[in-house]
């Protein structure tokens, strides 16, 4: 592949752009230290690295996290749904990778930059918002699942993005950290995948190119 022919480069959003591990553990420190009598630091805590575990990065229905606080912990959230709550707040705690912005910087001055997410639109432009990031991407380049009645790994948002963008896919990349939503989306749409695994010796016998962290992406843009 020549770097030349890569004309637009779209990002996932959570874990990707966004610190995910971050305002999550702090959305749930929050849940904690707000609707529970826990006063003990050590104990909050254990609790609190308990809820990143069962969230499993996002992939596990607030249901589950709000049955296994009970069943573990004693705790009962007194919010009925506790996946509503979720959408609704997450986004308040929203911060960037270190090095987010200018890594995109770097990338919007060579190339179209835009987004493709899976959640609601007003949890994930939310994230965006708070993030500071927003500025910096065309209001028409954030593709957002929830306002297309599918979500990722369907090929037809990656496909609605080239269409935006006006690019080919063959010239368009997209930059995710989840392997059955991100890359094999992206790959059935025919577009080309970057992985970001933060374990770059993982075993992965399919031929994608990885990172480990966002600023390597002009690097590997400068190598293809």
């Amino acid at each position: 592949m020549n770097k030349e022919k890569i004309r637009a480069i779209f990002f996932d959003f959570d874990d990707t752009l966004g610190n995910r591990d971050q305002y999550a553990y702090d959305c749930y420190q929050h849940v904690i230290r707000s609707f529970t009598d826990l006063q003990d630091e050590m104990e909050i805590e254990a609790v609190v690295q308990q809820c990143m575990i069962w969230d499993q990065k996002g992939d596990t229905d607030k249901a589950y996290v709000r049955n296994m606080l009970e069943k573990e912990f004693g705790i009962i959230l007194p919010m009925e749904d506790f996946n509503a709550w979720w959408i609704a707040h997450l986004y308040r705690f929203c911060v960037p990778y270190e090095k987010s912005r200018e890594t995109l910087e770097k990338l919007k001055k060579d190339h179209i930059i835009g987004i493709i997410t899976n959640g609601t639109s007003a949890a994930q432009r939310g994230k965006l918002r708070q993030s500071g990031l927003e500025d910096l991407f065309d209001p028409e380049l954030i593709i957002v699942s929830g306002e297309y009645g599918f979500r990722k790994p369907d090929q037809r948002l990656f496909l609605a993005a080239c269409e935006k963008a006006g690019v080919k896919p063959e010239e368009f990349m997209y930059v995710g950290d989840l392997f059955r939503r991100d890359i094999l989306g992206a790959y059935h749409a025919g577009v080309t995948p970057v992985w970001i695994c933060p374990l770059p010796d993982r075993d992965c016998r399919a031929d994608v190119l990885r990172i480990s962290r966002i600023e390597e992406l002009p690097d590997i843009l400068r190598n293809l």
